[in-house]
């Protein structure tokens, strides 16, 4: 049997097609819609491995809260051999070698780590894995452990084997050929391991447009905009009519492009433009009115590397900054946010704070914890100016999928959405504007991408 995966950044699902009836494979019995798996792995001190829903829940119950304590911790050695510039008469001729510890700061008391957008760390040539405790894991073995999970709940769902999978890929994983080249490999690597011994790779866009003809006699030209947390994915393809006798269409697809933008880029940008500021980011931390350091905040855009600001080399500072600096709530803020990994949480409140502007033009984000005391209104045209960039990559990624299929918006009948930042209202709006002849359809948020590729897979098989 063959099944598709939808491997997100934010959430992963499944299905299978028999060729009649579409069957989608519940992943996560504890979501309020257990077709959707968030991608997410905590991984525990003892190496228990905690998927889903059910790791953020333990990681929240496990750190939030919990004082952070680094400790230096020596992991290896380095030589560095220099060219030796003059020497002393009894010193010897030749080069000099220097060998210097290489030394980390670990947090001793966490119980566990949390990974979360794991897919993007794909198009990252240089990541390799990570160290958790005593153990190394490559970036296939984390990927594994979701796909794994996804196949044994496929079995179960289906009382068969299930050995064969079609996983979907962004139209584009980096702009570098040999780096995207790459991370399909790693992907694929990352599906033996769980145990698949055939995988194949579509588009997930691609996919997306299957899903779509299957729901519409007419011929089309359809543009589908899959827009997930971590890329844009663009297809242009045309389909004929459909045909009496019941044979699949062949569809032409004209041009994909993907833009690497999406919505964790735009949780980061409501962290830097509206909610920074509360934890001391704009503020003087002496009375010489020396501003917060640059490189510092960039720290706090980011929830996974929130907790770096409790170590060696930014702790004092900040603990300077309350007492010194002009605004000691606000650095008192950040000290319990930084070290009681608050970090997570936070930004739990500002992803929810997005979706509901998708359907409300004011909101606050907010979060009650120890010493923060956080309030800060947003609205949809602020949110909308802190995401101006992802927007201008948004509309360069049209033109782009325009010009390589060689047409018009005119030409363009049918506009199909999927993905969850698809639903933020200015890129509708930027597509209806652009689009303004063609019908706009949004297909299944999560679940389209998942069941073109298992109609496809059925194809295939």
């Amino acid at each position: 049997m063959k099944i598709g995966i939808d491997f997100g950044t934010t959430h992963t699902t499944a299905a299978y097609f028999n060729g009649e009836r579409l069957q989608p494979i519940p992943l996560d019995l504890q979501n309020r819609d257990p077709h959707l798996l968030r991608t997410m792995l905590y991984i525990t001190r003892e190496h228990e491995v905690v998927l889903g829903l059910a790791a953020v829940h333990r990681y929240l119950e496990d750190n939030t809260g919990r004082l952070a304590v680094f400790v230096p911790k020596v992991v290896g050695t380095v030589e560095n051999t220099v060219a030796r510039m003059g020497r002393h008469p009894l010193e010897p001729d030749g080069p000099i070698t220097f060998i210097q510890e290489v030394i980390i700061e670990e947090d001793v008391g966490a119980p566990g780590r949390l990974l979360q957008s794991i897919k993007t760390a794909l198009r990252d040539h240089s990541y390799t894995g990570t160290t958790i405790y005593d153990r190394f894991y490559t970036i296939q073995e984390l990927i594994a452990e979701i796909l794994r999970h996804v196949k044994q709940q496929a079995e179960f769902t289906l009382a068969q084997p299930v050995s064969e999978v079609m996983l979907g890929r962004p139209v584009r994983f980096a702009d570098d050929p040999v780096t995207d080249t790459r991370a399909e490999q790693r992907l694929r690597e990352a599906a033996m391991l769980a145990g698949f011994s055939d995988v194949s790779f579509l588009p997930e866009p691609v996919a997306a447009a299957h899903f779509y003809t299957r729901q519409t006699p007419n011929p089309q030209t359809v543009l589908v905009f899959d827009f997930g947390g971590g890329t844009l994915d663009l297809t242009v393809m045309s389909i004929p009519a459909a045909e009496h006798n019941g044979h699949a269409r062949a569809q032409h697809f004209q041009a994909t492009e993907g833009v690497l933008v999406g919505g964790d880029d735009f949780d980061s940008a409501i962290m830097r433009d509206h909610v920074a500021r509360s934890f001391g980011v704009e503020s003087h931390i002496d009375s010489a009115g020396h501003p917060f350091p640059a490189h510092l905040a960039g720290k706090l855009y980011q929830w996974q590397t929130i907790p770096e600001l409790s170590k060696m080399h930014a702790l004092p500072l900040i603990r300077r900054a309350r007492r010194f600096g002009n605004n000691p709530a606000g650095f008192t803020a950040l000290e319990t946010l930084v070290t009681k990994n608050y970090g997570f949480a936070l930004f739990e409140n500002i992803e929810r704070a997005k979706r509901r502007l998708s359907t409300a033009t004011e909101t606050t984000i907010t979060m009650q914890a120890e010493d923060i005391n956080l309030s800060v209104p947003l609205t949809r045209a602020q949110f909308q100016a802190s995401i101006g960039d992802g927007m201008a990559q948004v509309q360069r990624g049209l033109s782009a999928i325009l010009q390589a299929a060689g047409l018009a918006p005119e030409a363009i009948s049918v506009v199909v959405t999927t993905g969850g930042s698809s639903l933020i209202p200015i890129f509708q709006q930027i597509l209806r504007r652009r689009f303004a002849a063609a019908d706009h359809v949004h297909s299944d948020t999560f679940g389209s991408v998942a069941a073109g590729l298992a109609i496809q897979a059925h194809a295939h098989e």
